[in-house]
This record gives C-alpha cells, sequence and structure tokens, in this order.
C-alpha cells in the first residue's frame, strides 16, 4: 500500500507542476509614471546657436564653390578656345585719322602674308615724324639742279633728307651736300637704268615716309609740302597720297583701259601717279621682294619701260 500510495502522490505532483507551467504569464503593467527616459533640453540658445553656425558654414561653402568653380570653368572655355589666325599687319593704324571702312573686295588675295610683315616689323622703328624726297633722274642735269634749289631754299620742317636716284649709269653723279638748312643732299648711282630703281628700299633711308618724286615736278615748300606730309601722316600711310590723281575708262573707239582726269559718277579716283606721291617704305620693300608676284611685275616694267604708277598702286591695295 505504501508503494501505491508514493506513487499516487508523485502523479499527482507531476500533475499539478505541469498545470503550473501551463499557466498564462502575468503581464506587468507600467503606470504613467514610467522610468521610460526622455531629451530634455537643458539649454535652448545651444540649439539656435548650433543651426546659425551650421547654415552660416553652408552659405561659406557655396560661396567658395562658386568662385573657384567659375575660374576652373573659365580655364576650360580658354583651353578650347580656337587659335585665332595671322592677320596682314595694317599700315591703317599709323595713322591718327579714322574713316570708314569700304567694302572694295578682298586685299589680301595677291599678298604674302609672312613677306609683308615681316616687311612692316623691319620698318617700324623708323621716323615717322619725318620724311625723305626719292628724286628719279636721266640725263637732265639742268632740270634736276632747279628742282633741288627750289627744295632747299626754303625750310621745310619735317624734310630729312633728299635722294637723287641718278640713273644714268656711264656718268658719275655730283657730290653729295648739306643745304643751310641742314638737309642732306646725297646721290645714289643705280646699277642700272630702270624705272623700279625708284622704288628700291635704300638701306639708309631712315624715315618711314616717302616722297616719290619725278625730277620736273615738286611741291611749294613755303607750305604746301609740309602740309601734304602731314595729311599723308593723319590719314593716308596706308596708301599713295599725291597730287595727280586718276581715274581709268575704256577707250570708245579701241575698247582698251585708259587714263582719264574726268571721274564723273565716282567716289574716288582709282591711282595716284608716282611723280609726286607720298608712300611708305613697307610697300616699297614689298616691291622689291622674293614674291613671285612682285618679280613678274617688276619684269614687266622693265620690259615696257612703263607702267610702274599702275603696279605700286596695284602693291597697296594688294
Amino acid at each position: 500500500m505504501a508503494e501505491s500510495c508514493s506513487g499516487d502522490d508523485s502523479s499527482s505532483m507531476s500533475r499539478s507542476s505541469s498545470e503550473e507551467m501551463m499557466k498564462p504569464m502575468s503581464v506587468e503593467t507600467f503606470s504613467d509614471a514610467s522610468t521610460y527616459r526622455t531629451y530634455k533640453s537643458h539649454n535652448p540658445r545651444r540649439k539656435w546657436t548650433v543651426l546659425v553656425v551650421s547654415v552660416v558654414s553652408f552659405i561659406i561653402f557655396l560661396t567658395f564653390a562658386s568662385i573657384y568653380g567659375s575660374e576652373e570653368g573659365d580655364k576650360k572655355e580658354e583651353s578650347i578656345e580656337e587659335p585665332q589666325l595671322a592677320q596682314f599687319a595694317e599700315l591703317r593704324n599709323l595713322s591718327t585719322y579714322q574713316e570708314p571702312e569700304r567694302n572694295c573686295g578682298k586685299r589680301d588675295e595677291a599678298a604674302n602674308m609672312t613677306i609683308w610683315n615681316d616687311v612692316v616689323n623691319k620698318t617700324s622703328d623708323l621716323m615717322d615724324d619725318m620724311f625723305t624726297i626719292a628724286i628719279q633722274t636721266y640725263k637732265r642735269p639742268a632740270q634736276l639742279n632747279k628742282t633741288i634749289q627750289h627744295l632747299v631754299e626754303n625750310k621745310v620742317p619735317s624734310l630729312y633728307e633728299i635722294v637723287v636716284v641718278w640713273n644714268e649709269v656711264t656718268v658719275e653723279p655730283p657730290s653729295d651736300f648739306m643745304s643751310e638748312h641742314g638737309v642732306l643732299v646725297r646721290y645714289r648711282k643705280s646699277e642700272v637704268n630702270s624705272l623700279n630703281q625708284k622704288f628700291l628700299p635704300d638701306p639708309n633711308y631712315r624715315t618711314q615716309g616717302i616722297l616719290l618724286s619725278d625730277d620736273d615736278w615738286n611741291y611749294n615748300t613755303t607750305g604746301d609740302l609740309e602740309w601734304v606730309f602731314q595729311q599723308w601722316r593723319r590719314a593716308g600711310m596706308h596708301r599713295l597720297t599725291g597730287a595727280f590723281a586718276r581715274c581709268w575708262t575704256v577707250n570708245e573707239v579701241t575698247e582698251t583701259p585708259m587714263y582719264s582726269f574726268k571721274c564723273k559718277d565716282r567716289e574716288g579716283y582709282s591711282m595716284i601717279l608716282t611723280g609726286l606721291a607720298f608712300t611708305h617704305i613697307s610697300y616699297l620693300e614689298y616691291y622689291h621682294s622674293e614674291d613671285d608676284i612682285m618679280a613678274s611685275v617688276r619684269k614687266l616694267v622693265d620690259e615696257t619701260f612703263n607702267c610702274e604708277d599702275i603696279a605700286l598702286n596695284f602693291v597697296t591695295r594688294t
């Protein structure tokens, strides 16, 4: 019996423990006065200080970014710019007078840019406030002496030198001399009798302005000569400026081009004759350059013993 009792006791204990385990767990409830922690600011001003500092820092950052970013962008734009093409040196810029450009067609189709720019650079250091007279002569000593005496009779403020281009190759020229007004008159004997010799850029020239002249023409030296030079400096250094202007027209009989004094219904003259004309020495340098076209032009002038006026006008327009 004892054994049966102990067995019953153990079985009842096991059932009671199982029942205890099967009971639902009690749920703890928290009152409003819970121990859960919440953030509470102890210094409200600090919050606003942090906010202001953050905004200011952001603005400063944007400012620096925009500055350095734009500079970097400009550098990139500069780096991708196309290189500028070489241009012809412009004698017009040497004149103080500015006039409206006329659309007369392209001026640079025939000229060699490299040669032209070289001769302009070569002559740019010469005096621009003085001028030289280049007189071409051939077997007319009496007429030449008369012209020279007229040129040195009065003081011409800007006249630096008179150079006589002596084309009588078999005769020695007179000796150089200094006028009473301090103007040197020197004779340059040509190697050949050629009309191209008047356009020869004498290595001893010291002025940019050259007055080309025949031995039987001259300006009045009491004021006209100086005035013409100053007008050339003011407005004509990029072209021929002189007394003998011409237009060209077509001969009604032969239907060939010809000179004419009449320029009816035209805005200007076609050319200036080189019997009395101011030119820039750069045109003389280019005329006697190694350019193939200029070599052909000089050959034509020598063969025809003519057309030197047209030739130099051609140079000033190309």
